[in-house]
């Protein structure tokens, strides 16, 4: 006769240690497996392929997403072709890659690879810089697009100094100014509604034409993101009280164009002298300091009509958020170090020990 199993002799799985281990299996699987492979998968679409040259690659207007990803890792282009089929479908990309004959960068991460493929042969990458005004994006744009005209564009993107994003773009080489002023427009929009929002706004007690002001005098005026909100900070402390900005940019926003006339009286620059001139001189005159113009800061009190340079995200968030500081002064050395000052005495004093040493 079979002696009855006893519990305490053998190891029997209860119903109760059953559905625990049950539980813990599920919980394995389904929440930290899961976890783990998206990290996993985030480093390694963002992490630079091991190949330490760079590689001509040649995409058929037939070939298989799985076809490009084989071809992509025997020449060593991706670290992983099952990876690079993975983001492709996951992203949807499938569609977008387009055939053609491709310059691949050492250390191109996958992510960026495939943004180049979605792109096609025909696009060209332009930056355009933070601190910019219209000018400036006009004049790079001149350059690096065939069918982009400068006072084309400077006309299409009149009245929206400050509202052209400054970030890098794939732009067909084949699009025009509207096409391009419409371009970095939306992406302003887009890169910043989650800043400008309607609270934000409430609370700073400007309007986004304001805010927008302020951001672009603070681009010009500081380039450390540390900086950035004590310098807004300032500014805005400034404005309340009625005190004027004394902020150099907006001087030279008024007057880099008249310099080319200096002399001339009423002058037409010519395309060269557009392209060539210097948007942010440095060694203003004490005549350019006293100019009468809007835009002078040290002459007039408040802000200035409109923008003076395309923002940053970065100059955006410190006069939605500016830092309360006691101080009401501050200059930034030819070392790009910015020192600050309570008082007008104090200012004076680190002009001589920072400006004039």
């Amino acid at each position: 006769m079979v002696d009855e199993l006893d519990p305490t002799k053998y190891h029997v799985l209860t119903p109760k240690k059953k559905r625990i281990i049950l539980t813990w299996l599920l919980f394995f699987f389904l929440v930290i497996v899961p976890t783990l492979f998206f990290f996993y998968y985030n480093v390694a679409i963002n992490r630079p392929s091991q190949t330490d040259k760079e590689i001509t690659v040649e995409i058929g207007s037939g070939n298989s997403v799985f076809e490009i990803a084989s071809t992509l890792g025997d020449r060593g282009a991706i670290n992983s072709p099952f990876l690079f089929v993975l983001h492709v479908f996951l992203n949807r990309s499938e569609l977008s890659i387009q055939a053609g004959t491709y310059t691949i960068k050492a250390g191109t991460p996958l992510v960026e690879l495939v943004k180049q493929l979605s792109h096609g042969t025909n696009d060209i990458t332009v930056t355009f810089i933070e601190g910019w005004r219209a000018e400036e994006f006009a004049r790079l744009a001149t350059k690096r697009l065939p069918k982009i005209d400068y006072p084309s564009f400077v006309n299409a993107a009149s009245g929206l100094e400050g509202y052209l994003f400054p970030d890098t773009y794939f732009i067909n080489k084949d699009s025009n100014e509207e096409e391009l002023v419409k371009l970095l427009k939306d992406t302003f929009d887009q890169k910043t509604a989650e800043v400008l929002t309607e609270e934000n706004i409430r609370k700073s007690r400007f309007n986004k034409e304001q805010l927008v002001t302020l951001a672009s005098i603070v681009e010009r005026e500081v380039s450390s993101e540390a900086d950035r909100p004590i310098v807004a900070g300032i500014l805005i402390k400034r404005l309340r009280e009625g005190v004027k900005l004394d902020a150099d940019a907006t001087v030279q926003y008024a007057v880099s164009l008249t310099r080319l006339c200096k002399g001339n009286g009423y002058c037409i620059p010519t395309l060269e002298q557009y392209l060539e001139l210097n948007w942010w001189p440095n060694d203003l005159t004490s005549e350019e300091l006293k100019v009468d113009s809007p835009y002078n800061t040290r002459e007039k009190a408040g802000l200035p009509p409109t923008p003076i340079s395309s923002v940053s995200l970065s100059s955006l968030k410190a006069v939605v958020e500016p830092q309360p500081t006691p101080y009401y002064f501050y200059l930034t050395d030819t070392s790009g170090v910015t020192h600050y000052a309570k008082t007008l005495v104090e200012h004076n004093v680190n002009i001589t020990k920072y400006l004039y040493k």
